[in-house]
């Protein structure tokens, strides 16, 4: 999983938008491409780089390092994911273990194999008087001539402030409609973390994003579509539905928070259990249904609410329940042994353990893995001494279920009486000694 990043800019708008239509279910919701100036905070952005289970390909894109660009590096955003797969599975560089494992989670009628580039090309590096420039590919999949500067500004995530570079680029890329190949243009921020290289933190953050209002039993709620910042659309997994909830014209977009639904999920607004059995491909409406299956309203799992138990059997075979661990603090750990950052905070985890580890603090990974046996020679090889609950992919997802948990890592640190009392950037790398100190020295 890459790092994310989110521009936040000073000031709220008021959403421009079209209500639904129908005043009984089901309602169409129409959703316009909206500036977002703050409404939407994190994970609505296209890591650029790879980053995926196989060795990627990129047919047809720009391969030529602009002459102007000095100790440069070309980075390729997947905009797609399933149509890449798809099509790359046809073009024979991807192989069938890959295609099986992402095609079990996309309807078949919503990609081709016919070529679609889904892929958006830039060139990042410095010109020859020392300035950080990108160069980005344009509609004829050559490089356009043009350089764009990236300037230093500051992006607000969780309470934390991060010193970012940005430039504001066009960017274009097709995608398959379900009938026929069509190309999207829209403004967007390339954005690094100031204070590491390009390579590990550049990504491609739309600046128009889909929102609308949902009346609902008399209550207007203002909602955001959203799929990496861009088409297409579909019924598939981290694509979200966006409702705030709490009018504070912000949408919590983190998965276990009370204002992100699944699409492929039922959800509980205003009393009544929905579910979404429509979306237009390029974001423009949705259809919301009564759901046949009755679900509870979402509660979100932030600081001062209780920590949903759970019992589960460990790597070693042993029983543990969140609520047996109750009189100690403990760090709750999505992870997965395929994700990157997750394997880069290994040496911090461990030295939390060494530090705290005992009758005060535990830690608890929740690994969402693919091989239970190349998951526990992972855990050996690396000497991981806290516990380990594997959930096996389409075996046993229950715990990660349970939390919301489609992100990784996710962090999660509960007090001795169960309640949550950090989470999210608190726990990361760069701050989880400091935090972990306010309550156990």
């Amino acid at each position: 999983m890459e790092k994310f990043i989110i521009l936040i800019v000073s000031g709220i708008i008021i959403l421009t938008s079209c209500t639904s239509k129908n005043e009984i279910p089901p309602y169409q919701v129409d959703l316009k491409l909206t500036k977002n100036t703050g409404q939407a905070p994190p994970l609505l952005a296209v890591s650029m780089g790879g980053g995926y289970v196989f060795e990627p390909e990129y047919p047809g894109e720009p391969t030529e390092m602009p002459t102007q660009i000095k100790n440069g590096q070309i980075f390729h955003g997947i905009i797609d994911l399933y149509q890449y797969v798809s099509q790359g599975f046809g073009a024979g560089f991807i192989d069938s273990s890959t295609y099986r494992g992402n095609r079990v989670l996309i309807d078949s009628s919503t990609v081709t194999r016919d070529w679609v580039d889904v892929i958006f090309t830039v060139a990042v590096g410095k010109d020859g008087d020392g300035d950080p420039v990108a160069y980005v590919e344009g509609k004829s999949g050559e490089f356009r001539p043009e350089p764009f500067y990236f300037v230093p500004t500051t992006v607000e995530f969780q309470d934390n402030l991060f010193q970012v570079m940005e430039a504001v680029v066009p960017a274009g890329f097709e995608y398959y409609n379900g009938t026929e190949t069509v190309r999207f243009e829209g403004q967007a921020s390339l954005l690094y973390l100031a204070d590491s290289p390009p390579e590990e933190s550049l990504q491609l953050f739309f600046e128009k994003l889909r929102m609308g209002t949902w009346n609902v039993n008399d209550q207007p709620f203002d909602v955001l579509l959203s799929k990496e910042s861009a088409p297409p659309y579909r019924k598939e997994l981290y694509t979200y539905l966006y409702i705030d909830l709490n009018e504070d014209g912000i949408f919590d977009v983190m998965p276990d928070g009370f204002e992100a639904y699944p699409v492929t999920e039922p959800f509980n607004i205003a009393g009544e259990s929905w579910e979404i059995t429509k979306i237009a491909a390029d974001g423009s409406s949705i259809t919301i249904d009564v759901s046949e299956e009755k679900v509870d309203p979402k509660v979100a799992l932030r600081p001062g609410t209780k920590a949903p138990n759970f019992s589960a059997e460990t790597l070693t075979g042993n029983k543990i329940s969140l609520e047996s661990l109750q009189g100690k603090y403990v760090m709750i750990d999505f992870w997965g042994t395929w994700c990157g950052p997750c394997i880069d905070a290994l040496p911090i985890l461990k030295e939390a353990y060494e530090t705290y580890g005992g009758e005060d603090f535990e830690i608890v990974g929740i690994a969402n893995e693919l091989s239970l046996e190349r998951f526990g020679d992972f855990v050996e090889r690396e000497n991981l001494k806290w516990p380990q609950i594997p959930e096996i992919y389409e075996e046993n997802n229950e715990i990660q279920e349970l939390y919301s948990a489609n992100s990784y890592p996710t962090y999660y640190l509960v007090d001795p009486e169960g309640v949550i009392i950090e989470y999210g950037m608190a726990l990361s790398a760069e701050n989880l000694m400091e935090t972990l100190g306010k309550y156990l020295e």
